[in-house]
């Protein structure tokens, strides 16, 4: 008898344990989401650093994902000796149903952290492709001219989306919303990429540029070109001409010795 209550007893400590602990990882939860929204706003300066932050994120979504998995087994565990002990369990009724909120809640917010970074990892990858072949315009052959604009035109059109996404909250799935960061953060976060933006545009003009030049100097080598050849022209036929007198002249002289030649 004095065996059964001691193990009653244990079995009570163990299930106030448990619902400790789960609402201890409930907390725990909150507080990695509430991270997530406030200090997790960079987009990183260059291709490699938005990649270093991706991994970050990933090795951050699997520690939560380990505090919710913990947290399930806890909630579980008060389940299971509850029903030996044949009481009732708050877990069930309150920490389960906030555990799955805030994590549902984590999920969304990470989601769209993460297509966050992948359009920026996206965006830097063309910039430096960009950057990368205006600076060896000599060797020119990895991207022609058509390429080269599409690419122009995509790296444009994802970084203004980005930007764009910045503004946006994140909707919960309760319909609630709520930004990373404040605006100014926000604001802050994107500087490298409007930077990068501006630079490009700042390229692509000035290659537009060059390449009207190259177009009207080829035309005033096309025209010179045939000024001198119409110049060259008229030299060789005054050439002739004068070449065609002299015969003639010669011609005459040869006329006169041989009339001179007949009256003697």
């Amino acid at each position: 008898m004095v065996d059964v209550r001691r193990l009653k007893m244990l079995q009570m400590v163990q299930l106030f344990k448990c619902e400790e602990d789960a609402s201890q990882a409930v907390e725990w939860l909150g507080e990695l989401l509430e991270a997530l929204l406030k200090t997790h706003l960079r987009l990183g300066d260059d291709s490699q650093d938005t990649s270093s932050l991706i991994d970050k994120h990933t090795k951050f979504i699997d520690v939560a994902q380990s505090t919710y998995d913990y947290g399930r087994q806890l909630l579980q565990a008060t389940v299971v000796l509850c029903q030996s002990l044949r009481c009732a369990t708050r877990s069930s009724g309150e920490t389960l149903p906030r555990l799955q909120r805030v994590w549902k809640q984590f999920s969304v917010t990470a989601d769209e952290r993460l297509a966050r970074l992948q359009m920026a990892l996206c965006f830097h990858t063309a910039a430096e492709k960009v950057f990368q072949e205006q600076g060896r315009e000599e060797e020119r052959g990895e991207l022609e001219e058509e390429e080269l604009e599409e690419v122009f035109e995509e790296l444009e059109t994802v970084g203004r989306n980005l930007l764009d996404r910045l503004s946006i909250p994140v909707v919960f799935p309760d319909g609630t919303e709520q930004f990373f960061g404040t605006p100014g953060e926000t604001a802050s976060s994107a500087e490298a990429i409007r930077e990068r933006l501006l630079l490009v545009e700042e390229q692509r003009g000035l290659r537009l540029a060059e390449e009207g030049g190259l177009h009207r100097e080829g035309e005033e080598l096309e025209t010179g070109g045939r000024g001198q050849l119409e110049a060259g022209l008229d030299v060789i036929g005054e050439e002739a001409n004068e070449e065609e007198e002299e015969e003639a002249g010669r011609e005459e002289e040869e006329e006169e010795e041989k009339r001179a030649t007949q009256d003697c």
